[in-house]
């Protein structure tokens, strides 16, 4: 079934009241004080033991989820599958896996059969989204993705998810909508506050980007579990604005939380360069480079460096490196 294909027959099967759907599914109708939606019509005869152990089964593919155990998740519900192939808490749960293990395309494939036997819930469209969010059909994401606050409209998560997806596609009016109604639900998100920054920086709204970093940087301080991501967006403002001195403190915080961040590093090096700390930026950009030693940029900038120092052999081999990196970028692209 192509996209458009899927597209049609989900919003069917979300939009279907008193219709039939196909076999074993039965007269759909939607319990307005609930809102839940209630099977009729073909009933089966389940043991109670029989329901705990479909229970045992979906609950532990939901814990090994959490944990971010998917090969194992998957296993249990293809296997669960295979006794209840009508299952649409099964087949909603390894829709998630798939998508969590970056196969988006078989992911949906998996929640069409899903919508075929219940509704979707708010967090299960938000799934959907994300498949296309991974597919970069940013338009689709979108699409899903205000369904889901629709049907959950005080899920943080879900506004989040459709603010990175119209920050994606372009849309930074709309993602700092969308960041702005997360931070009412959750005005301590971190992760929701530099976003926010971010989407207010691409509309060159610079005083208040900064602002927006200060306090994601202001809310996570003193967590056990730090993001850099805040520090290296103020960072680099910082920079951009000819303030090396604060930047460079700033981007060795990020590079001390994130150390395997190679733009941290080159980030951090660039203003130890401008604060002619030669030796340090050096070394912050050696590190970018063994990161990512393929990013021709970081090439570029580190032998900038070495020339700058008086490295000038150092300086060719970089520069050289980053010209050759940057031409094979060049023929693929083509």
């Amino acid at each position: 079934m192509g996209w458009i294909g899927f597209l049609a027959f989900l919003q069917l099967a979300i939009s279907a009241v008193g219709q039939t759907l196909p076999v074993r599914i039965g007269l759909l109708e939607l319990n307005g004080f609930s809102g839940s939606w209630v099977l009729y019509g073909d009933r089966y005869d389940q043991t109670s033991g029989k329901e705990a152990r479909a229970e045992n089964s979906l609950q532990q593919a939901r814990d090994q989820i959490k944990r971010s155990e998917f090969a194992a998740a998957e296993q249990v519900l293809r296997t669960f599958l295979q006794r209840e192939p009508a299952s649409a808490d099964a087949l909603y749960l390894l829709g998630e896996v798939l998508m969590r293990r970056d196969q988006p395309k078989e992911s949906l494939r998996v929640f069409t059969q899903a919508a075929a036997e219940r509704r979707p819930t708010g967090e299960e469209l938000r799934l959907v989204g994300l498949d296309y969010v991974l597919l970069q059909d940013y338009a689709d994401a979108i699409r899903w993705l205000k369904q889901a606050t629709d049907l959950s409209p005080g899920d943080a998560d879900t506004w989040y998810s459709l603010g990175r997806a119209q920050y994606s596609k372009g849309d930074y009016g709309g993602a700092e909508t969308s960041f702005r109604r997360v931070l009412t639900l959750d005005s301590r998100s971190v992760k929701a506050e530099n976003n926010l920054g971010l989407t207010l920086a691409s509309q060159n709204h610079l005083e208040k980007a900064m602002e927006a970093y200060r306090k994601a940087e202001a809310l996570q301080q003193g967590s056990a579990l730090q993001s850099e991501q805040p520090l290296l967006n103020l960072g680099l403002l910082l920079l951009d604005r000819n303030q090396p001195q604060e930047a460079a403190e700033k981007l060795a915080r990020a590079a001390a939380i994130a150390p395997s961040c190679a733009q941290c590093q080159e980030a951090l090096g660039q203003a130890l360069l401008a604060l002619n700390r030669l030796t340090e930026a050096e070394a912050a950009m050696e590190k970018a480079v063994a990161l990512e030693p393929k990013n021709p940029r970081f090439h570029f900038v580190l032998g900038r460096a070495y020339k700058q120092s008086g490295e000038v052999e150092k300086s060719k081999i970089e520069l050289q490196k980053s010209a050759e990196l940057y031409g094979s970028h060049s023929t693929t692209a083509q």
